[in-house]
């Protein structure tokens, strides 16, 4: 059975966490964060880890306030952290401060883990809405995924148009009643998915 909550230790002197102090000298006094392992979700503004609400940044409940994070350690954070609730906190975090498509994707991917393992409302209507963020405001950016040992770029539109429809092969909990309404919720948004090219596209 899982603990509520998990004590991880983040050393900044440690190659895993270097970047823990601010690059501009402003450094932390921590040196380990408690970082959430259980499913429950509040949300601490109605659009938070939607850009470009940066609520999260001010969040209490938020275990990387303290934690300086930038696009190459982000990954690292990532690979440390034991929870989907803990990544959401931390992509959200990535985006209120990097704001680009990569770290809103990652925030709905988070929240739509989150759903899964436990069940939680609110982490699944916010899954939704993030992901509607993705196509609204980052259209044509990507992610890279390392393949054959070389990185591969992906749109993070197809990716979403997937997750929408057929989460499945994620081992993802759908987020809509049948993979139909999540048709008609994106052309409601103004897009279209090709479930036979995997494409998305605007209307």
């Amino acid at each position: 059975m899982r603990l509520k909550n998990s004590l991880f230790a983040i050393a900044c002197c440690m190659f895993l966490f270097s970047g823990c102090s601010d690059p501009g000298g402003d450094a932390t006094n921590k040196t380990q964060i408690e970082l959430a392992t259980d499913f429950a979700l509040t949300l601490s503004c109605e659009n938070v880890g939607i850009y470009p609400e940066e609520c999260v940044l001010f969040d209490p409940e938020n275990p990387y306030l303290d934690v300086y994070i930038d696009e190459e350690n982000k990954w690292d954070l990532h690979n440390a952290s034991p929870s989907a609730k803990s990544n959401y906190y931390l992509w959200a975090t990535a985006l209120a401060r990097t704001p680009n498509g990569e770290n809103q994707y990652y925030t709905a991917s988070a929240l739509h883990a989150l759903f899964t393992e436990g069940g939680s409302s609110n982490a699944k209507k916010q899954a939704i809405r993030v992901y509607r963020s993705v196509l609204d405001n980052f259209y044509d950016d990507v992610t890279y995924f390392l393949i054959g040992g070389n990185l591969v770029p992906f749109l993070l539109r197809d990716l979403t148009g997937m997750r929408l429809y057929d989460p499945g092969g994620d081992n993802l909990a759908s987020l809509f009643d049948t993979p139909d309404e999540a048709l008609d919720a994106l052309e409601e948004w103004g897009y279209s998915y090709d479930i036979d090219s995997g494409e998305l596209d605007s209307l």
